[in-house]
C-alpha cells in the first residue's frame, strides 16, 4: 500500500443504521409499510452506489504537538492536539478520500424535483450509511495489511473530528489524487458529492494498547456524535 485508488469492491446496507438515521430507536420501530418502503429504497439505492476510495501511505516525520508533519514525495502538515496524540506512537499514516459516487445524490435531487419527500429523505439516510460503510470497509483493508507486517492501526479520523478543523480538507487534497473519483472540495472545504469522507489512519509497531486507546475517554464532551 503506497498509493492507489480502488472501486472494485461492495459494501452492505445496515437497515437497522439506516432505522437510525431516519430518528427510530429507543424502542420504536418504523410501521410495516414503512419497513416495506425502506427495503424498497436500499434495493434501488444499490443500484446507484459507486464505492471507491484513494489512499496515500506517508511516513510520520516529525511531531511536535499540535502540529504532525508527514512525507512521501511530498511534505505535508496536520494541525490537530488530538491527533499529535493519536499518532504519536506511530510510524506511518495512511491519508486517504472514499465516496459513493455522485449517482445516488443525483436520484435524490431529481425526485426532489419531482415533489417527493419521502422517498429522497430515505435515500439520503441510505447514502450516509453507505459513505460510512465505504469508509469502514477502507479501514479494514488498512488493519489487515497493517496486521500482516505486524503493525496495530489507529481510529480512523477526519477533519471535523475533535479539534481537526474541517479547512485541513485543503491539505488532505493535496496529496490525494481524486480526480479518478470525481470527488472535489468546495470553497468551503466540504466534499462533492456529499456522501464522501476523507481523514487518516495511524500505523504503529510498538505501544499496541496505546494504539488502541481513544482519546474520547479522555474528552469531557459526552454529547459528541463522533464519541466513540
Amino acid at each position: 500500500m503506497v498509493k492507489a485508488t480502488t472501486k472494485s469492491f461492495e459494501i452492505e446496507i445496515d437497515k437497522g443504521n439506516v432505522y437510525r438515521s431516519l430518528g427510530y430507536g429507543n424502542g420504536r420501530g418504523p410501521s410495516p409499510s414503512m419497513s416495506s418502503l425502506i427495503d424498497e429504497e436500499i434495493e434501488e439505492a444499490y443500484g446507484f452506489i459507486r464505492p471507491s476510495c484513494s489512499y496515500q501511505l506517508m511516513d510520520i516525520k516529525r511531531i511536535r504537538r499540535p502540529r504532525v508533519t508527514l512525507e512521501n514525495g511530498i511534505t505535508i502538515s496536520i494541525t490537530s492536539e488530538v491527533l499529535s496524540w493519536v499518532l504519536y506512537p506511530c510510524k506511518q499514516a495512511v491519508i486517504f478520500v472514499s465516496s459513493i459516487g455522485h449517482g445516488l445524490e443525483e436520484r435524490v435531487s431529481q425526485l426532489m424535483k419531482e415533489g417527493e419527500i419521502l422517498k429522497p429523505t430515505i435515500l439520503d439516510a441510505i447514502g450516509s450509511e453507505a459513505a460510512e460503510k465505504t469508509a469502514c470497509h477502507f479501514q479494514e483493508m488498512v488493519r489487515e495489511l497493517a496486521t500482516s507486517n505486524g503493525a496495530e492501526i489507529t481510529l480512523r479520523y477526519s477533519p471535523g473530528y475533535c479539534d481537526w478543523d474541517i479547512t485541513q480538507q485543503r491539505v488532505l487534497f493535496d496529496v490525494i489524487d481524486s480526480a479518478p473519483m470525481e470527488v472535489s472540495l468546495n470553497k468551503e472545504c466540504l466534499m462533492m458529492p456529499r456522501k464522501s469522507l476523507s481523514g487518516i489512519i495511524g500505523l504503529g509497531w510498538g505501544e499496541k494498547r496505546r494504539l488502541r486507546l481513544s482519546p474520547c475517554q479522555f474528552c469531557t464532551k459526552q454529547d459528541c456524535k463522533n464519541r466513540r
